[in-house]
C-alpha cells in the first residue's frame, strides 16, 4: 500500500505480488504475477481522462533479471551494471485491454589515467504498449526526475505536463547520465573526498516520437564511507532554470 503526494496529483495504490525469486552475488532473477490498483485524485478544475493520469486496474505476469559486474561493492571503482524487465497483463478497469511493459537499465564504470578517476555512465529506458484507452495503473507507467535520476529537477516532476503544475504519467521513458569522478584533498583526507561533474537527460512522453529531453547539469562531493558513497551535488535544471541540491547515500542496482 502506497500514497504519493507529488504537490498536485495525489496517488493511492496497491500491490499484491506472488512468485519465485533468485539472489546471487552477480544477479538477480524474478518470476511473479502482479496486481495493482491504482487512485489519482487532485486535478483540481482540470478534466483528464483517467487514462492518462493512472488511474487503474491490472494484473500481468513479469520476469525480471539483474547483472551486477563491478570490480568490488559496496564503493566500485569499474565494470557494469545492467537490469531488464518484461511484463504482459491486461487492464481490469473498465474496457479490458492487453498490455506488454518492458523496462532495460545500465551502468558502467570506466576508470581513465592512473585509475584514481573514472567515467560513470547510466542509462535506462522503458515503455507500455497498449490501446490510448487502457486505464493503466500508474504503478506499471512512467514519471522521472530527482536524486537518483534527471538531477535540476523535483522528484517525479519529469511526465506529461498539463498545464498548471500538473505532471501525469507517461507511457515511453529514456534517461542517460555522463558522471566524471576525481579524488581531491588527498593529501589532508586520503581516499575520503572526491568532486563530481555530471551531465543528466531525460524524457517522458505517451508516444515514442514526443520525447522531448529535460537537460539538467551540476557538480558535487562525495564523501567515501565504509557502507558506500555520499554525495551533496548541486543541479540545474536547463528546463526550469531553477536550481537544486540532491543527496544520495549508498551504492544500489
Amino acid at each position: 500500500y502506497m500514497r504519493q503526494d507529488d504537490g498536485a496529483l495525489n496517488t493511492t495504490s496497491q500491490t499484491l505480488r506472488a512468485g519465485t525469486i533468485k539472489t546471487e552475488e552477480k544477479y538477480d532473477r524474478n518470476f511473479y504475477l502482479q496486481y495493482d490498483h491504482a487512485s489519482v485524485t487532485g486535478s483540481g478544475s482540470r478534466v483528464l481522462p483517467s487514462a492518462l493520469l493512472g488511474d487503474g486496474a491490472a494484473i500481468s505476469a513479469n520476469y525480471a533479471w539483474t547483472g551486477r559486474y563491478f570490480n568490488q561493492l559496496p564503493i566500485p571503482t569499474g565494470g557494469y551494471g545492467l537490469s531488464g524487465e518484461v511484463g504482459a497483463g491486461m487492464t481490469l478497469a473498465g474496457e479490458r485491454k492487453p498490455f506488454v511493459r518492458v523496462l532495460g537499465r545500465w551502468l558502467g564504470i570506466r576508470p581513465i589515467g592512473d585509475g584514481s578517476s573514472r567515467v560513470v555512465m547510466r542509462t535506462e529506458a522503458g515503455a507500455v504498449l497498449a490501446s490510448k484507452q487502457a486505464r493503466l495503473p500508474s504503478t506499471y507507467l512512467f514519471r522521472t526526475g530527482g536524486d537518483t535520476t534527471v538531477r535540476g529537477y523535483g522528484y517525479r516532476r519529469i511526465g506529461i505536463d498539463y498545464g498548471g503544475d500538473l505532471i501525469g504519467p507517461g507511457r515511453y521513458m529514456a534517461v542517460g547520465s555522463v558522471e566524471w569522478q576525481r579524488p581531491i584533498l588527498q593529501d589532508r583526507f586520503p581516499g575520503l573526498l572526491e568532486h563530481t561533474l555530471f551531465v543528466d537527460v531525460g524524457s517522458v512522453a505517451n508516444e515514442a516520437r514526443n520525447l522531448r529531453p529535460y537537460w539538467g547539469v551540476g557538480t558535487g562531493l562525495r564523501l567515501i564511507t565504509p557502507v558506500g558513497p555520499m554525495e551533496l551535488a548541486v543541479a540545474y535544471g536547463l528546463k526550469t532554470k531553477s536550481i537544486r541540491l540532491h543527496m544520495t547515500v549508498g551504492f544500489v542496482f
